[in-house]
């Protein structure tokens, strides 16, 4: 399952919200539902089976489609989606992107080697996903402006890896530049997206939170395939 859909659709300009007339998402309650997130995540990473990859990787790709749709109805029910079903799913969906790194991350965590890897992937990735979130919180720059760009960038970049699925002696010796490329990206997304977060509204608060946590996913999938590529470990594609 490739992991590279985002929730931007759902976001409105921020420099054409009125803030005087909608009420805003806190960040602090993006920031508290994507912790949760990260916890259903990191469970279904190392408590689930490597076994039951494809059934969450089909899971996840459904969730995609639904949680918009049951976001919508939370909200025309005049409901708090965080609060109902839209928010359990989209922690299903975290568990969901967990059990479909599982492979990887449990076969890393049998070995001393490979769980320090590991380590240094995921803190890599908090570091860059926190220093770029920030920037987006904190810059009076429209960073809504690169968001056409970044859409390509991510069509490019799926285009290259589903080639690569099928020509990986071609692509294999591009492993570290494609690595590096998608962590790029991502990292630029996450600024956008907690742009966008900052001048969301809070209907959409659960959407925010999913939009952040997949630029969280693929940014730490890239960053752990450069460690494996440097340490010699070889790529994965998620």
């Amino acid at each position: 399952m490739s992991p590279f859909n985002n929730s931007s659709q759902y976001y409105q300009d921020p420099y054409v919200i009125d803030l005087k007339k909608v009420k805003t998402v806190s960040l602090s309650q993006v920031m508290g539902f994507l912790s949760f997130m990260f916890l259903a995540m990191a469970a279904g990473a190392f408590m689930v089976p490597p076994q039951y990859f494809m059934p969450a990787a089909f899971l996840e790709l459904v969730l995609i489609f639904i949680i918009p749709i049951f976001n919508q109805k939370a909200v025309v029910r005049g409901n708090d989606p965080a609060a109902g079903l839209t928010g359990g799913l989209a922690l299903l969906f975290a568990a969901c992107s967990g059990v479909v790194l599982a492979p990887i991350v449990q076969s890393l965590a049998a070995t001393s080697q490979g769980l320090a890897v590991l380590g240094q992937a995921a803190l890599v990735t908090f570091i860059v996903f926190a220093a770029f979130g920030l920037y987006g919180i904190m810059t009076m720059r429209n960073l809504n402006t690169m968001a056409k760009a970044l859409f390509i960038g991510v069509l490019v970049l799926v285009g290259i890896l589903f080639l690569s699925m099928f020509f990986s002696s071609f692509f294999s010796p591009f492993g570290l530049l494609i690595g590096i490329g998608g962590a790029i990206l991502f990292a630029l997304m996450t600024a956008l997206d907690f742009q966008r977060a900052k001048y969301s509204t809070a209907d959409n608060a659960v959407l925010v939170t999913l939009s952040i946590f997949l630029d969280f996913v693929n940014l730490f999938t890239f960053i752990l395939n450069i460690f494996l590529i440097v340490s010699g470990g070889g790529g994965r594609k998620r």
